[in-house]
């Protein structure tokens, strides 16, 4: 395929991402752009990315891998708000309620679910936790400290991509 963006992928982040990944195919050798951002163009088809669903599967068995299972019961916190990252974590199974401290007041800003990744965008050196996730109900997790996580999206390259389409969907969800 040419370095163009075909006539159907027009207008949207798809198509910024598509050409980020022919740059990045050019310097790892074992990166497959068209495979990634199929898997991209899928998930956005149904829907917003669900970070699980979208990954090949040697990608989660690499994460499985690298990761423990935990339960967390209902009214846990799984991460805190001002925080500092140690781990990132798929939720397999339950629900999470996001939230924010606004003067001693919580503010519940979503959910999170089956198959979505959390906690990835407080994994870069400096960053804290941007809110609170609370368990609604038990919660079943594969918890990657970030560490691992940071050599997980190393050897899977199309991985970074993927998380930068589930971070656009959830800051363009307007549910």
């Amino acid at each position: 395929m040419s370095g163009r963006v075909p006539a159907d992928r027009h207008g949207d982040l798809l198509d910024w991402l598509y050409q980020r990944g022919k740059q990045r195919a050019e310097r790892v050798p074992d990166f497959d752009v068209e495979r990634t951002i199929s898997r991209a163009y899928a998930a956005r088809d149904a829907g917003a990315v669900n970070f699980w669903s979208v990954l090949s599967p040697a990608e989660r068995s690499a994460f499985e891998s690298a990761a423990r299972k935990q339960v967390f019961a209902p009214g846990t916190a799984l991460m805190r708000e001002g925080e500092q990252a140690e781990a990132v974590m798929v939720i397999l199974d339950g629900r999470a309620k996001v939230c924010l401290d606004e003067d001693g007041q919580e503010r519940v800003i979503t959910e999170r679910g089956p198959g979505d990744l959390i906690g990835e965008s407080g994994t870069a050196p400096g960053y804290v936790r941007s809110a609170t996730m609370i368990a609604l109900d038990t919660v079943q997790a594969l918890v990657m400290r970030t560490e691992a996580y940071t050599s997980f999206i190393a050897d899977f390259p199309g991985v970074p991509d993927l998380v930068k389409k589930q971070a656009y969907d959830r800051r363009t969800d307007r549910s």
